[in-house]
């Protein structure tokens, strides 16, 4: 009898053990599925406005924007290796791998271009130079985007992002009642990245689809998420 208890004792320890561990993975995951979200909404912002003090000849602010640059890309390449760690897709793993590395060697290439720029801002060769960092940059960017996309689960991304659209709805509510001008540009700027990045993900499942009446309703409410 002391043995059998002691068996049932263990095998519950067990069956506790495997669920809290499921439980955390489903945690972990949903927290990497938050950062890509967050990391991935507006990719380029920091590059255009690092670019724009750069073309103004404003030096001194040029290291504050190329240290957020900096970060921003920090970011990004983190997030992604994060997605990579929570993903079973090997080939998906390394485009992610390489298309985060290119962004790493490019990162300081386009800070050295912008300081070239903010030293001589009437120079088009420089403009040139610097005009060509950011469709590269921009092109890399779509890539590891898409990249992460593809060893995301989808059910997973969706989720999160309605959660972070309704949060933000609030966040509109409240700037409104509040007459706060700036919080409410603010979070509708976020619901409208978020609704771009859920229509652009599902667009690009249902291409994977056989056409019918399943994938027109999907893309139906699609336009109409895009369109509101």
């Amino acid at each position: 009898t002391g043995k059998k208890e002691r068996s049932n004792t263990l095998n519950t320890a067990i069956d506790n053990m495997c669920k809290k561990t499921r439980d955390l993975r489903r945690q972990l995951r949903k927290a990497i599925i938050d950062h890509v979200s967050d990391s991935f909404l507006d990719t380029t912002v920091p590059l255009l406005v690092l670019i724009e003090a750069a073309k103004n000849g404003r030096e001194k602010e040029i290291k504050e924007y190329a240290a957020i640059f900096h970060e921003h890309t920090s970011r990004l390449v983190e997030v992604a290796h994060l997605a990579c760690s929570m993903s079973a897709n090997e080939d998906g793993i390394k485009i992610v791998k390489v298309a985060a590395n290119q962004l790493e060697t490019l990162c300081p290439q386009i800070i050295n271009a912008a300081l070239a720029l903010a030293a001589r801002p009437k120079s088009q060769v420089v403009r040139n130079t610097m005009e060509m960092y950011r469709r590269t940059w921009e092109s890399h960017i779509h890539v590891l985007t898409e990249a992460v996309d593809d060893i995301t689960s989808i059910d997973d991304f969706l989720a999160v992002s309605e959660s972070h659209i309704l949060e933000d709805v609030n966040k509109c509510i409240i700037a409104l009642r509040d007459q706060d001008a700036d919080n409410l540009d603010r979070a509708a700027g976020a619901i409208r990245g978020r609704a771009a990045r859920v229509a652009h993900i599902v667009t690009g499942e249902m291409d994977s689809y056989e056409p019918g009446a399943y994938t027109e309703g999907v893309m139906k409410n699609v336009n109409f998420l895009t369109s509101t």
